[in-house]
């Protein structure tokens, strides 16, 4: 999949239309319960309409840009001097227009490296980069075999699978667990904390709260008997984070390896399970998983738009006049599909190429993104292992996207297999959602409301934590 050095000629950029003052109105609707389709088509049509930025509103009334460019996007993710990170210069939130009941967490404030600039973010981005870097890949390779051998058991005995809500959303929650020393009894708890907050509703906020204390209790636990795993590193780090900083850097990690990871998998099985050639190409060693894993985050990025960058100062970028303190969204997936880039992205070789935004780019780029791609690679390759002769379930048009305007995900993705024998004493770590769809999914999740909510061993979640919580998701800090 290498990329071409000439590219097409660039067009005119488009008449700009939109006053400065009025871009919380001016712009179109993305947010979920505006989107009446798929994403990438409305971002198509703002790309022909304003060319490589555009305004958009992320909640009603609430404005900011969307980029839609890879250059531009490029530009934007390496430039931390005109386009700094931290959310609390966001000109929306400052005049009260954004408010955390109407806009989600992404655009908000966190003790964390994604959300910080210096000297906070080399301070917190090192702790992090130091606390992974002694995962290896063979530990990894184990991990992700010993922990698809127990969740595809019960599916594969039934023959078919949800390759989304019984595989995808659970192997990376449960890996995350064990580089964090905890037995998979935790993981299973970490695994419905998010079930529950993808769920939404009522419970959401209480599971954003126990969350936290997931991440609090850890940390505890491990400042009380350091070990050898990713969170006694973090603590043990001569920077020095407290208690606090250690669980906000727990919580990025699993935020951010989460979501993504659940759509890289699920996006390269099926692109497996729907275009032949590639699927003939795997199964005859033609091609590699990883060169599938390759080619899906340039055709089909785990994340469509990732908030956000906030102008230092008033300045025209791409043709359009941005204030200071403008939000501007970067879109991985309209930089993909950028007419100056695709036409020179040769999909038909699959050749590895990596000179996607897939993982971001610059000071904030995922600091843990070979590990990530490594992660889909092992992930889908034991799937492939497991169910050899795995094939759609449904007629593939009837597969249905999410209605995300972050997430490039699939509501479900139902599979069928020949049913495979196991031994009758083997107990599988979760038994297979049987066709019960993600909790993403617009019907109602199969985590069930009457079980008692799990509580990790040593946590004790006392009051001042769930306040303090509660207010810092609310409104940072």
């Amino acid at each position: 999949m290498a990329v071409m050095e000439d590219r097409a000629p660039r067009a005119e950029p488009p008449e700009r239309s939109v006053p400065v003052s009025d871009l919380h109105t001016a712009g179109t609707p993305i947010y979920a319960d505006a989107l009446d389709e798929d994403l990438p088509a409305v971002l198509e049509r703002l790309r022909q309409r304003h060319g490589a930025l555009a305004p958009v509103q992320v909640a009603p009334g609430v404005g900011a840009w969307v980029t839609l460019s890879y250059d531009v996007s490029l530009d934007v993710l390496r430039d931390r001097v005109r386009f700094p990170r931290d959310p609390r210069r966001w000109r929306e939130a400052r005049e009260g227009r954004a408010t955390p009941e109407t806009v989600p967490g992404p655009f908000w404030y966190f003790r964390n490296a994604l959300a910080s600039d210096e000297p906070d973010h080399s301070r917190y981005r090192s702790v992090i980069v130091d606390a992974l870097a002694r995962i290896t890949r063979d530990g990894t390779r184990l991990a992700i075999a010993d922990i698809a051998a127990d969740l595809l058991a019960a599916p594969g005995a039934a023959g078919r699978i949800d390759v989304v809500a019984d595989y995808a959303f659970r192997l990376p929650l449960l890996l995350l667990n064990r580089y964090f020393g905890l037995d998979d009894a935790h993981g299973r708890e970490l695994t419905e904390l998010m079930r529950c907050v993808w769920d939404g509703g009522a419970d959401a906020e209480q599971a954003r709260m126990d969350l936290f204390g997931y991440a609090q209790a850890v940390t505890a636990a491990r400042r009380a008997q350091l070990g050898a795993d990713v969170v006694s590193r973090m603590i043990a780090h001569p920077h020095g984070l407290d208690d606090e900083e250690v669980a906000h850097q727990l919580i990025l990690v699993i935020s951010a390896a989460h979501d993504p990871l659940m759509n890289l998998i699920a996006n390269t099985v099926h692109v497996l399970l729907t275009d032949r050639g590639i699927r003939a190409d795997v199964a005859g060693a033609r091609t590699r998983i990883d060169e599938a894993i390759d080619t899906v985050l340039w055709r089909s990025p785990p994340i469509t738009l990732l908030p956000g960058r906030y102008a230092a100062r008033d300045m025209e970028v791409a043709g359009a006049r941005v204030r200071e303190g403008d939000c501007l969204i970067i879109g991985y997936g309209p930089a993909h599909a950028d007419p100056q880039v695709a036409p020179g992205i040769d999909t038909a070789a699959l050749s590895g190429s990596r000179a996607h935004l897939a993982f971001g780019a610059g000071a904030h780029q995922c600091p843990a993104h070979n590990l990530a791609r490594q992660i889909g690679i092992d992930a889908v390759a034991a799937l492939l292992h497991h169910m050899p002769d795995l094939r759609l379930a449904v007629a593939a048009e009837d597969l249905v996207r999410r209605r995300s305007p972050f997430a490039h995900g699939l509501h479900a993705l139902p599979a069928a297999c020949t049913p495979i024998q196991r031994d009758a004493d083997s107990s599988p770590l979760f038994p297979s959602a049987g066709g019960a769809p993600c909790p993403h999914a617009p019907s109602p999740s199969s985590w069930s409301r009457d079980r008692p909510t799990p509580r990790h061993a040593s946590s004790t979640r006392p009051a001042r934590w769930r306040a303090w919580w509660s207010r810092i998701f609310r409104f940072g800090r």
